[in-house]
């Protein structure tokens, strides 16, 4: 039975949002300004668990001149080490998928230095875009011939 929910980030999930990022990079700067502004822009997302907020995805559209249209990048995405395993980081992508296709993208990508986040990626139709490497952050597309 599923628990938790997908919804759009509002302005009191900001300082939670700002404490996951904070545990996540094991730092402490102030970013509620720059959280405010991706809510104000619905670019954020949140995982709700039973009225917790347990991860994020931050998903942004930018006119693209190579692919000639709007594209979208994931430059954050997380979810709290005790809910994972639980579908929460795959929903919370099909739902950022899902938003950026609804919005028209023609592409979207994302990178990650995590293998367990690549792995998700590439469960959900993303392609390593260019090399062969396996270690270090890599630059990750979706197959927009077979959207999830």
């Amino acid at each position: 039975m599923k628990r938790f929910s997908i919804r759009r980030a509002t302005k009191k999930d900001a300082p939670i949002i700002g404490k996951l990022i904070g545990g996540w990079l094991k730092w402490e700067i102030p970013r509620r300004e720059s959280i405010v502004r991706a809510i104000e822009a619905r670019e954020l997302l949140v995982a709700d668990w039973q009225n917790e907020v347990v991860g994020f995805i931050h998903c942004v559209m930018f006119e693209d001149i190579i692919d000639g249209g709007q594209n979208a990048f994931i430059t954050a995405f997380y979810v709290s080490p005790k809910f994972r395993n639980r579908k929460i980081g795959s929903n919370l992508l099909q739902e950022a998928i899902k938003n950026a296709l609804n919005e028209g993208v023609v592409g979207i990508s994302a990178s990650t230095a995590n293998p367990s986040a690549r792995r998700l990626y590439e469960k959900h139709n993303f392609k390593q875009f260019m090399g062969e490497w396996t270690m270090g952050e890599v630059f990750l597309e979706m197959d927009m011939n077979h959207p999830v």
